[in-house]
């Protein structure tokens, strides 16, 4: 984790996607005095809207995704395997590179969140801010944050496939879009491959929307096992 924490892209990549949080804020909807909670609901238009969906699969890959590339094409990986096994470096990068996705989107919402506690609750009228209402921002953020992960895992697959840094950085915003495209042109009822309804969660997910989070937990274990064949295939090449 220190090593991802000390990535210059990471910040970068959290950077960027904060400005298109920023440019997506709605400033033409504050009217004081807010309700309260208000600023809750402000965070929430910030994070789920077409600007930060364009986003994901750009930002999420910046950090790490072409890790194995950078490393294999510079003769770093040589050095590295040196001094860990084959199964560590595979463990390490699967993580890092999932975690990088995860971050790069988590850091930018935490920061947006604390922008709009600060610049707009001392705008609301009193009153109680209920847990349910705090949990739909935190969920909302959560599965975005996911979505970063798993882009972040593709682009892991495709940099150990195709070791290449187009690859690695192209296909998992082309896979992402082409999900899209399918659902809006050709599978209208085909909601649990649409990146937007990850998001938004509006469709039937089951009992308290449990449904999301057991599908983002396959996901990520299938892309991150596929990661780790992928690099298990490379790794004995060398």
């Amino acid at each position: 984790m220190k090593e991802l924490l000390k990535e210059k892209g990471l910040w970068t990549a959290s950077f960027l996607c904060l400005a298109a949080m920023a440019f997506s804020f709605p400033f033409d909807e504050i009217k004081t005095p807010l309700g309260t909670g208000s600023f809750l609901n402000f965070f929430q238009k910030v994070i789920d809207n077409k600007t930060v969906l364009f986003m994901i699969p750009i930002v999420s890959v910046l950090p790490v995704g072409g890790a194995y590339v950078r490393e294999s094409a510079s003769g770093f990986l040589k050095l590295y395997l040196s001094r860990i096994s084959r199964l560590d470096y595979i463990k390490r990068k699967t993580i890092q590179i999932y975690a990088g996705g995860f971050l790069t989107l988590f850091l930018a919402g935490i920061a947006a969140f604390i922008f709009c506690f600060f610049g707009l609750y001392p705008l609301e009228l009193k009153g109680d801010i209920t847990w349910k209402m705090v949990w739909e921002s935190l969920s909302l953020l959560l599965r975005i944050s996911l979505i970063g992960g798993i882009a972040a895992e593709l682009s892991g697959i495709f940099g150990a496939v195709f070791q290449n840094y187009y690859m690695a950085y192209g296909l998992p915003f082309v896979s992402f879009y082409m999900l899209i495209i399918l659902k809006e042109r050709y599978f209208s009822e085909l909601y649990a491959l649409y990146p937007a309804e990850w998001v938004k969660c509006q469709q039937d997910w089951g009992a308290d929307h449990t449904g999301i989070w057991v599908f983002f937990a396959v996901f990520s274990a299938v892309v991150i096992l596929l990661h780790g064949l992928a690099l298990y295939g490379r790794l004995q090449e060398i």
